[in-house]
């Protein structure tokens, strides 16, 4: 009796044992091998690429088995992703799918990958067709590997991803940047602001720190997104004695020039529509209309005139005690007085680590208000004569900026009366323009500004102004006491932190331009 009890023990203890080996050892049904391969149809690609790309196979049935076992492993990769797919294009649609022709490769008619990528919406126009079609497909070409298809799909759908599902160290570098960018605190009661603090309320003031390390410069400021004032930066640059307004007149007094001409100084600030000559005569398409969310105002822009550019330096010297402002704005130092580049240098802490996209040469009287708007640029701003005080608010929660489409408008001016008239309405919209005016708010209109908090960026001559990209910002120049002008350069850099805009409510984030700052 007792062995027939140590036998059925025995044997309810291997019954045991192979259902914990089933449990811990068999074959995971989510493996990837097992990965089942969603189906899409055309029209599901049509609705799925707003938000994400996807990598389709077309003939898994017919293609090699190897190539299903690698997109079933991809396909569990991007499991969790928000932002890339793989799967299997319904069989019946193969044949309708439309081919990309990619630059510097053959027409393919079909292949066995098509790679969907993301469609970015177009926020720059507010005609859109009333119908959509499916999206082009791009034929993978690459080599038919896991790691070569995860790193076609990181690249291209501006993932981070490892074969296992995680998150690649880029990844986790990414997300720990965007968790820890700079915001604006304030101690005040937010009950108080806007009223007590005046207009503008200030949280604060820009740290000042003298010209930093690399490192200082990356880790502290620029992997953060936190403006800062480098103060003396500009001691060893030949401009701060040579650029007098003698030598600007004498060097470039026949170059024609592109001048903004503005009454009162004050460039590109908001305004009611019904101000301008056209208003009764001038109509939008309803379409666009509809989607403005202020319709009654307009970001009035100068009146342009092309002049010699010793007739715009006799303009400033004249213009001081006047109502008209004449400034050379947004030009190009490259393309309008090469010369010059010679007498700058770039910051030597990003010296061969941003991509420089534009530089600039700012030159007024020094009485000029440039209104609320933000840059897609990581902005240098080098002080040369002259004091720029500058208001910069984050550019996160920009529903308290009211950020928006809103329509231009243009200015005319008249040389001989020297009159100003508001001259038309455009069919062109200002999508980098606040509609508050910081200066007199309108809280009963746009009552969430009252939350927002500034920080005052002023820089004196040799100063240099570290402004991330979307930062707002409101610029009051102000002249030298030796010379009555206020002059500046700035260096526009692709960006490092990115947005869709205009979306007051999209976030920031790393550019893939600069991926490669994350791996290192």
């Amino acid at each position: 009796m007792a062995d027939s009890t140590r036998l059925l023990c025995l044997k309810s203890a291997v019954f045991i044992l192979n259902i914990l080996f089933c449990i811990f050892f068999r074959p995971d049904s989510t493996s990837a091998d097992s990965e089942v391969l969603e189906e899409y149809s055309l029209s599901d690609v049509t609705r799925t690429v707003n938000e994400r790309c996807i990598l389709l196979a077309l003939r898994p049935s017919k293609g090699d088995d190897n190539l299903v076992s690698i997109l079933r492993k991809l396909s569990r990769a991007f499991k969790n992703e928000n932002r890339a797919k793989v799967g299997v294009l319904k069989q019946t649609d193969v044949s309708l799918i439309s081919w990309e022709q990619l630059k510097g490769q053959d027409m393919v008619e079909q292949d066995d990958l098509a790679f969907f990528p993301r469609k970015m919406e177009d926020r720059s126009c507010l005609l859109k067709p009333s119908w959509e079609k499916p999206p082009k497909a791009q034929p993978y070409l690459g080599p038919r590997t896991v790691q070569e298809l995860l790193a076609f799909m990181n690249k291209n759908c501006q993932t981070l991803r490892q074969m296992d599902g995680s998150l690649s160290p880029a990844g986790f570098a990414k997300d720990k940047i965007l968790e820890n960018l700079f915001r604006v605190h304030s101690s005040q009661d937010p009950s108080q602001l806007g009223s007590n603090s005046g207009p503008i309320n200030i949280a604060s003031e820009c740290e000042r720190i003298p010209m930093p390390s690399k490192q200082q410069f990356f880790q502290e400021y620029f992997l953060r997104a936190k403006p800062v004032v480098i103060t003396g930066a500009l001691n060893n640059w030949p401009a701060m004695k040579k650029w007098t307004s003698e030598f600007l007149a004498t060097k470039f007094g026949s170059k024609m020039v592109r001048v903004a001409f503005a009454p009162y100084g004050e460039y590109e600030g908001c305004e009611k529509a019904e101000n301008f000559d056209d208003f009764k005569e001038f109509t939008f398409p309803d379409a666009v209309k509809s989607q403005l969310q202020f319709p009654d105002l307009v970001v009035v822009r100068p009146a342009f005139r092309e002049i010699p550019f010793s007739t715009f330096m006799e303009i400033l010297q004249s213009s001081n005690n006047s109502d008209i402002s004449a400034y050379l704005e947004y030009s190009s130092i490259p393309s309008l007085l090469p010369e010059l580049e010679l007498d700058i240098k770039e910051m030597p802490f990003v010296t061969g680590e941003l991509k420089r996209r534009h530089l600039n040469i700012w030159l007024s009287n020094g009485n000029t208000l440039g209104k609320l708007h933000f840059d897609p640029f990581d902005n240098f701003l080098c002080q040369i004569s002259g004091t720029k005080e500058l208001f910069i608010y984050e550019p996160h929660e920009n529903t308290k900026l009211y950020e928006a489409h809103i329509q231009e408008a243009s200015l005319d001016y008249n040389p001989v009366t020297k009159k100003f008239r508001r001259k038309k309405l455009l069919e062109s919209t200002s999508m980098v323009m606040s509609p508050v005016d910081i200066l007199k708010p309108n809280y009963d209109r746009f009552p969430k500004f009252k939350e927002a908090r500034a920080l005052n960026c002023t820089i004196n001559e040799g100063d240099v102004l570290f402004m991330p990209s979307f930062w707002w910002h409101e610029v009051q120049s102000y002249p030298s006491k030796q010379e009555q002008r206020n002059v500046a350069v700035n260096f526009w850099y692709e960006p490092f932190l990115t947005k869709e805009f205009p979306c007051a409510t999209c976030t920031m984030n790393v550019n893939p331009f600069y991926h490669h700052i994350l791996e290192s």
